[in-house]
């Protein structure tokens, strides 16, 4: 089974993501993909001299983007390699890996023994993470394997169209004002979508990915994958499976982001672009150690450590920033630490 690893200017977590693969897997046989949109060079070749197997694809953005990222600076412009994700499903094994570089696994996972499975209940996606979160994988009935958790969807409507009607996010406000006020929408209501789609973090059939894809117009749009993840699944009811893992595998990290993205609901006054660049230099010359907390997150003592040492960051402003990050996570029911 091949592992794909979207990948976005923090090497730091992409080290010990691909360390934990290599760690962790017990009977990998496969290709590990890194789909990169803007790590730049020096810090790609440390990760291809630690790990010399891993295949390198950047995105058509990628020389673009460095420019700033280099400097600290986000790009003026951020475009999202769509076709670089969508289209790697014509170069992947039929079932795949899809994960993210600040994830890794947590415990010793058998993927041909998961794969077998998937094939044998005809399986599309299975979870390997939820973040302690049952409401993302709501269900009216479970039937367990050995290493899976057989879902059956417990979804409000199964009705593509009302769907759109209810839970896409591109309708104006009073639209969904008065969903929620009648009960109609509610965010569990929308959560239980999740069991049948995610973002990454899970084990993927590749028609199942493909059908993610259509008609994005080169935006990601969650709620527009869910409808055609439900189109899929109205299509192919009886003859498919959704499920998780019997336990969670994966961890993600909350000690950063890719980019400023929503930055304007977090605490704290952080430019992700300007901490990355004093983090990942960090990692490069050695000043940081990505393994030794594992499996729990990268130390935060270490990080404030470096912050005060060689930044003009403050390591105040970037605990405030955390805080709330993770908030927007425990809030909706996660668990995280």
């Amino acid at each position: 089974m091949d592992i794909v690893v979207k990948s976005f200017n923090r090497p730091y977590y992409l080290d010990r993501c691909l360390y934990s693969i290599y760690k962790q897997v017990a009977d990998f046989n496969g290709k590990i993909i890194i789909l990169d949109d803007g790590t730049p060079q020096s810090y790609l070749d440390k990760i291809t001299q630690k790990y010399p197997d891993v295949i390198v694809k950047k995105s058509p953005f990628y020389n673009e983007k460095v420019a700033s990222i280099d400097q600290g600076i986000q790009p003026k412009e951020y475009v999202v390699p769509i076709d670089l994700w969508a289209n790697v499903v014509n170069e992947v094994s039929d079932y795949f890996l899809l994960i993210e570089d600040d994830t890794w696994f947590v415990d010793t996972v058998e993927l041909e023994k998961i794969r077998n499975e998937m094939i044998q209940n005809q399986t599309v996606i299975t979870k390997l993470y939820w973040l302690g979160n049952d409401k993302l994988k709501q269900n009216k009935e479970v039937k367990k394997t050995a290493h899976l958790e057989l879902l059956t969807p417990n979804l409000f409507t199964e009705n593509p169209t009302l769907y759109n009607f209810i839970f896409r996010k591109d309708y104006l406000k009073w639209h969904r004002r008065i969903l929620a006020k009648l009960r109609i929408y509610t965010f569990e209501r929308h959560m239980a979508y999740y069991t049948i789609y995610a973002v990454a973090g899970t084990v993927l059939r590749k028609d199942y990915y493909a059908q993610l894809w259509n008609n994005h117009s080169n935006k990601v749009q969650e709620t527009l994958q869910i409808l055609n993840a439900l189109k899929f699944y109205k299509q192919n009811k009886g003859k498919i499976t959704f499920a998780s893992s019997t336990k969670e595998l994966l961890r993600t990290g909350f000690q950063s982001a890719a980019t400023n993205q929503h930055k304007e609901h977090y605490e704290g006054k952080i430019d992700m672009f300007q901490f990355n660049k004093v983090i990942n230099d960090a990692w490069l010359n050695n000043q940081l150690d990505v393994y030794r907390d594992l499996p729990l997150d990268i130390s935060a003592n270490e990080i404030a450590k470096i912050l005060d040492e060689n930044s003009e960051i403050d390591s105040n402003q970037w605990v405030s920033w955390v805080t709330s990050f993770k908030n927007q996570y425990t809030s909706i029911g996660c668990i995280i630490d």
